[in-house]
């Protein structure tokens, strides 16, 4: 079972079911397919990744409020 809930949701290592590398959403937290992301935003250098159109909105909106000292993502949870 545990085989099968890894290949569907993949291992949550930084990857993706699909194998591909993942990062996280900075609002929400979820993991994001960096190949297929809902949106992207630059902030300071750096490429963030969204899992939806409003997580990048609410981002762009106060970069500074979803992001800690050192730029790392904090990844609250909130419903979609």
């Amino acid at each position: 079972m545990a085989n099968f809930l890894r290949r569907l949701f993949g291992s949550g290592k930084g990857e993706s079911k699909g194998g591909g590398k993942t990062a996280k959403d900075p609002v929400c937290g979820m993991d994001v397919d960096v190949n297929k992301p809902a949106a992207t935003s630059v902030h300071q250098g750096q490429t963030y990744y969204f899992c939806a159109v409003g997580c990048k909105k609410a981002f762009d909106e106060n970069p500074d409020k979803y992001l800690s000292a050192e730029g790392e993502a904090k990844g609250g949870m909130h419903s979609h």
